[in-house]
């Protein structure tokens, strides 16, 4: 008999149904010589600092911390897990007893197909002792019916995994390590609650450190030598730019200008192919997605193609990749087929193309692409990721060319020549399956040598401040970190870049990042509205502190733990030494015994932050009457802790209710009075934003 144990029911499910597996048990599925069972994510989780000093501390107990009992570190490195939810622990003997069953001679670790998969399935055997039993690894890059038949039948032994498990627990202790002794040094200095993590740090300083370089930005006038506006046919602006006080040099260039005319000196046109976008990675996804929709964050994304994967609709989602592997080309084959009897035309293989088949950009996982498995039925949410992802592949796979007339007019004046180009579409191509990133621009007509008519004069501009950080740019310096500001746009990586990529020599990995980022918003260091990321006190308070107390989790340190990590997976590293050397950089930080003075601490402490204003993205306070927005006036949003209708049903708004609220434009409240009914009902109270005022509600439904 045959055990898979997945990493989540779902997935479970969908792995039974495949093997024919379909008799309904509680906490697993039998049939067919097949038993699937499953966790719920982390059934096993590292013991809190206390329960290592007190056997008799339970988890959720209130713990009383203090610099004494700082640092502190596993004896020999020994970390040890608990279970603590009971729903964990009932399955947890479940997946107890079927590995026992003495029917069962072969278990497959089904984990998701990633280093938190392995460590996630392989703990049941650990801290269960199972021996005895033939143990394999199934790496389901998809979880399509043949998909996981045929990763049944090429299942290696689990022991060739060592590497993911070793890797997977080295970040697990090192973030333990950090979490543990940081997070509780960081909160005793400052008197206010600090979640210090390894890759929490780096982000929150990034987003920190842009709004201050607004903030602090003094903008700088000048003048600029510029011709024409909207409404004509050329505008034509000078490389050359003055000072303020030098309004007569500019005034100079211009009549100068004007004087001598300008004519067309130059057309060139030529038909250019233009090269679809590359297959999505996790990021670029997000990225996607994000741009297009700014209700959506990057962990709605994750979980949205999370779901999709475990319903077989696309391949694995935490990849880094934008390529295939060369081997792939029959799976393409298989996809291209698919889709093309859903009824969608014009897309081919194409073996051998470097842009997509590039065996040196793929490790573990390659870029994320639709099954050959249709959807008939999405949510709003899963169809749209959905068809971002097969539009994407669509554009690649593209049979025909986008081609697009590029024409140069190139126009000279007195001594300076002006360059404009316009493109205008030959033949669509691959922009039938997705909009391309710049718009078509038609050029007047025009002949060599024809006049042009000009009418320069200075016009005053100011320097603009650098702009905030968009899920899209945040994305991109995470994937990359090791790349100069201005190179973040660039959407190609060298090949070096791609070995520190695929390396995960990046802030964070693509099976982390989301959750990281979801992290560092929880913890209301940074806010995320309309795609736009902005740092909040809390986070200026983080990084202030982190700086006084010598706390370095700058990128090169962050990115060089992540080089190690890697190691660790190669073989090439022991974890133990990373281990090593996180002891010795908590050891000189706490030895330090260094004393914060923060200004951002007196206030966070004197302010009770309770959430996110849904207007503006700024903090919101508790006041004497109402929760407001530390924005004030400008914004003017506030939830009032009484009103009559409050009244009316013996009610107010206290503090949770009001965080509750801000997250999810509504509290679930039971007991609430009803005058005519001289009754108590339970109902939603949730808010409506005019944009001027904010009004309660009540909604009924489901809790």
């Amino acid at each position: 008999m045959n055990l898979i144990i997945c990493e989540k029911p779902s997935m479970g499910r969908t792995v039974a149904s495949a093997l024919g597996a379909t008799n309904k048990y509680d906490g697993y599925m039998e049939g067919n010589g097949y038993i699937v069972s499953w966790c719920f994510g982390h059934l096993w989780g590292l013991k809190d600092l206390e329960m290592y000093l007190d056997s008799n501390f339970k988890h959720g107990d209130k713990a009383k911390w203090s610099l004494e009992a700082l640092p502190f570190y596993p004896e020999n490195w020994k970390f040890e897990y608990f279970i603590s939810d009971p729903g964990n622990k009932k399955q947890d003997k479940i997946l107890y007893q079927l590995m026992k069953r003495s029917d069962v001679d072969t278990i497959y670790a089904s984990g998701d197909a990633d280093r938190e998969g392995e460590v996630i399935v392989r703990n049941e055997f650990v801290q269960h002792h199972i021996t005895g039993k033939k143990i394999l690894r199934l790496w389901l890059p998809a979880l399509t019916p043949e998909a996981i038949r045929e990763a049944v039948r090429d299942a290696r032994p689990d022991s060739e995994y060592d590497g993911y498990d070793n890797a997977g627990r080295a970040r697990a202790f090192v973030d333990w390590l950090f979490g543990i002794n940081l997070s509780r040094y960081a909160t005793l200095k400052a008197g206010t609650k600090l979640n210090i993590g390894r890759c929490m740090c780096p982000i929150v300083s990034k987003i920190v450190q842009r709004d201050n370089e607004i903030k602090n930005f003094v903008p700088q006038k000048y003048l600029a030598v510029e011709s024409g506006d909207e409404n004509s046919p050329f505008v034509l602006k000078s490389k050359q730019k003055f000072a303020i006080q030098d309004a007569k040099l500019a005034q100079a260039l211009c009549d100068k200008y004007n004087a001598a005319g300008a004519v067309v000196s130059d057309i060139t046109t030529k038909i250019s192919k233009i090269k679809s976008p590359r297959l999505f990675s996790q990021s670029d996804l997000q990225s996607y997605i994000c741009k297009m929709n700014k209700k959506m964050s990057p962990q709605n994304v994750l979980d949205t193609v999370q779901s999709l994967y475990e319903k077989g609709f696309v391949t694995y989602p935490r990849t880094s990749s934008n390529f295939l592997a060369e081997t792939e080309t029959a799976k393409a084959d298989q996809i291209i087929h698919a889709l093309t009897a859903s009824g969608i035309s014009g897309i081919e293989n194409k073996p051998g193309n470097k842009n997509i088949y590039d065996n040196s950009k793929v490790e573990s996982h390659s870029a994320l692409t639709p099954t050959e498995k249709i959807p008939d039925a999405l949510s709003d949410t899963e169809k749209e990721v959905y068809e971002a992802i097969k539009n994407r592949f669509c554009a690649v796979f593209c049979s025909e060319d986008y081609l697009v007339n590029k024409t140069t007019i190139e126009i000279s004046c007195a001594d300076e020549t002006f360059s404009i180009q316009g493109n205008i579409m030959v033949q669509p191509g691959w922009t039938v399956f997705e909009e391309p990133s710049k718009k078509d621009k038609v050029l007047p007509a025009v002949n060599k040598s024809d006049r042009i008519q000009i009418s320069f004069k200075p016009v005053e501009k100011e320097t603009t401040p650098p702009k905030r950080y968009t899920v899209e740019s945040l994305n991109a310096w995470m994937k990359a970190p090791m790349r100069g500001e201005e190179d973040l746009k660039k959407k190609v990586y060298s090949d070096e870049e791609w070995k520190d990529i695929l390396a995960d020599a990046t802030i964070c990995t693509e099976a982390t990042r989301a959750a990281t980022l979801d992290k560092c918003i929880k913890e209301k260091y940074i806010a995320l509205k309309d795609g736009t990321y902005s740092s909040l006190e809390k986070g200026h308070l983080l990084v202030d502190a982190m700086k006084q107390l010598h706390i370095d989790l700058s990128p090169a340190k962050t990115v060089e733990l992540q080089r190690q990590i890697h190691d660790v997976q190669l073989g090439t590293l022991s974890y133990i030494s990373i281990l090593e050397s996180t002891k010795k950089i908590i050891d000189e930080i706490i030895g330090s015994n260094t004393q914060l003075d923060s200004k951002f601490a007196a206030s966070i402490t004197e302010k009770k932050n309770i959430g996110i204003c849904p207007r503006c993205g700024s903090p919101v306070y508790e006041g004497k009457l109402n929760f407001y927005c530390s924005e004030g006036k400008e914004c003017g949003f506030a939830l009032w802790k009484s009103t009559k209708l409050l009244e009316s049903m013996k009610v107010s708004i206290t503090a949770t209710r009001a965080q509750k609220m801000l997250e999810n434009k509504k509290v679930f409240v039971k007991g609430l009075y009803s005058k005519k009914k001289d009754s108590k009902f339970d109902a939603f109270i949730a808010y409506e934003d005019t944009g001027t005022f904010v009004n309660y509600k009540l909604e009924f439904g489901k809790t």
